[in-house]
C-alpha cells in the first residue's frame, strides 16, 4: 500500500464506522422508548393493585379482569417489540464493531507508518 492512499483509506473506515453508528442510534432510541412504556406499564400495574384493595366493587364489576387483560396483552405486545428491536439491535452492533475493528486497524497502521518515517528521517539526519 502506497502512504498516499492511507489518508484515503482512514476516511472510508470512519465513514463506514459513522454510517453503522448512525444506522443503530434510532434502534437505541426505539429500545429505550419500549423500556419507558414497560416500566410505565409497571407502574400502572401496581397502582391499580394498590387502588383494588381500596375501591369497593372493583372486583365485582369484573374490571379488574378487564384491566388485567388489557394489561397483559400491553405487556405481551411491547415485550415482542423489545425482542425485535434487540433483534436489530444485535445485528446493528456487529456490524459497528466489524466497522470500528478495521477503523482501529486503519488508525493503527497510519500511527506505525508515522513512526517508520520519522525514524528513517532521524536515520537519514544522523547519518549524514
Amino acid at each position: 500500500m502506497k502512504h498516499i492512499q492511507l489518508p484515503d483509506l482512514e476516511k472510508v473506515t470512519n465513514a463506514a464506522f459513522q454510517k453503522h453508528f448512525q444506522a443503530l442510534r434510532p434502534i437505541l432510541e426505539a429500545e429505550a422508548r419500549i423500556q419507558q412504556q414497560l416500566a410505565r406499564l409497571d407502574s400502572q400495574l401496581n397502582q391499580a393493585r394498590q387502588d383494588s384493595a381500596k375501591i369497593e366493587g372493583y372486583q365485582v364489576s369484573g374490571t379488574d379482569v378487564l384491566w388485567n387483560g388489557w394489561e397483559s396483552a400491553t405487556r405481551r405486545q411491547l415485550n415482542l417489540q423489545l425482542a425485535r428491536t434487540r433483534a436489530q439491535k444485535l445485528a446493528g452492533m456487529e456490524a459497528l464493531r466489524t466497522a470500528f475493528g478495521r477503523k482501529q486497524a486503519v488508525e493503527t497502521l497510519r500511527m506505525k507508518v508515522q513512526q517508520a518515517n520519522r525514524k528513517a528521517k532521524a536515520r537519514k539526519h544522523f547519518g549524514q
